[in-house]
């Protein structure tokens, strides 16, 4: 082939989750499976999840913005998932408690979002904090937890079955194809604390009958 040019081309006209201060709703807590992170030059297998919000943000089209963040799957109380838990329901999570991540789905939330730049240069929401909710969101229903991970199953077969880690935003490809409620198991060295399978509670309930369960957040 002679005078072969290639053209790089945008992804496209995606337009990030706006910054600032957003109400939101959890709509999807995603496991990630085994993820290859970089943390200062050391390469490791970590298991991941994702959890994804909907705000009352409106996209071009009129539809509601989405924004995730990933998080290692785990309650150390030094990890990034405790903490985030912590702060969005405005207690902390104690050693030994137990969380269902099902129970996120549906519970409102308030979020402050930031633009970031990934190694590429392109523009992704991050979100830099969570906190108690001031009103109650609805999810609109649009969000569809199949299609994501049919997208992903489509990338990872592209990628030859790899998968890296991104800190949150919108650029990370959509999630592992698993059932919707799927949350990852706990690895049993790290004494995480977090329960899989579905939820055989009712919402408002405690599994252990003591006050644990906050009805305005919803776990």
């Amino acid at each position: 082939m002679n005078n072969l040019t290639l053209t790089c081309k945008d992804s496209g006209d995606f337009k990030p989750h706006p910054e600032g201060i957003h109400p939101a709703v959890c709509v999807d807590v995603m496991d990630l499976g085994l993820v290859e992170t970089d943390f200062q030059g050391v390469k490791k297998m970590v298991n991941k999840v994702k959890i994804t919000f909907e705000s009352e943000a409106l996209t071009d089209d009129g539809k509601r913005c989405t924004v995730f963040r990933s998080f290692s799957a785990s309650l150390h109380p030094k990890s990034n998932l405790s903490t985030f838990l912590s702060k969005w329901r405005g207690r902390p999570v104690t050693p030994g408690e137990s969380i269902e991540l099902q129970k996120l789905i549906g519970a409102s939330c308030t979020l402050v979002i930031s633009h970031q730049k990934n190694l590429a240069g392109k523009t992704y929401a991050s979100i830099d904090a969570v906190s108690k909710p001031t009103k109650k969101v609805t999810p609109s229903g649009t969000y569809d937890p199949a299609a994501a991970r049919q997208r992903y199953a489509e990338w990872k077969a592209k990628q030859g079955g790899g998968q890296r880690s991104d800190v949150g935003g919108q650029n990370e490809p959509a999630p592992a194809p698993r059932s919707s409620s799927a949350v990852p198991a706990p690895s049993p060295q790290s004494g995480e604390g977090i329960k899989s399978g579905a939820a055989t509670t009712p919402p408002g309930a405690s599994r252990t009958g003591n006050d644990d369960f906050d009805p305005e957040v919803g776990f």
